[in-house]
């Protein structure tokens, strides 16, 4: 049996970061695959009815606005209505990112066969956005999610408390 001091304790100040990272990077993953999805099924809903840019376009702002405010809750544990307007303007601008990259790759594929089936520009999307998404990490972790100076602290520290001393709250 463990004291509480013990199931309370934090890790060491070079253990915390790494084991920070890692939790944020494995949120950060859980939330873009399913981003990824919604973006990659919208896509193909869309582009029934319109041309790949359109859909493009509104599927990928669809999934970054959900991605933004996924990321903002459960990879860097914001909660509250604090900045959530600033933090949706800057996920947009990250957006801008990667909506250049997708729509880049389409009009490259465009340009090398126009008539390109839509697997293949479903494969275009998905390749340009992954290859976006180190960029968006850093991104978000370095600059949309990063309370500003004189600003109260509005962050979740559920990671400063030992895994035993999470369950014990329970």
């Amino acid at each position: 049996m463990s004291t509480v001091a013990e199931r309370t304790a934090r890790p060491t100040d070079t253990a915390r970061p790494r084991r920070h990272v890692l939790a944020q990077l494995t949120w950060f993953a859980v939330i873009g695959v399913a981003s990824t999805a919604l973006h990659l099924g919208g896509f193909v809903l869309l582009r029934l009815v319109a041309p790949s840019q359109v859909a493009n376009a509104v599927a990928l702002l669809t999934a970054a606005v959900l991605n933004t405010w996924a990321n903002r809750r459960w990879t860097f544990g914001v909660r509250g209505r604090a900045d959530a307007g600033r933090h949706q303007v800057q996920g947009l601008l990250v957006f801008g990112l990667t909506l250049a990259m997708s729509s880049g790759g389409l009009a490259a594929l465009g340009a090398v066969a126009p008539d390109a089936p839509r697997w293949l520009e479903t494969a275009v999307v998905a390749v340009t956005t992954a290859a976006a998404t180190a960029v968006k990490f850093a991104a978000m972790r370095w600059w949309v999610f990063v309370p500003r100076q004189g600003a109260p602290e509005h962050r979740d520290r559920r990671d400063c408390v030992t895994p035993e001393a999470r369950s014990a709250r329970r």
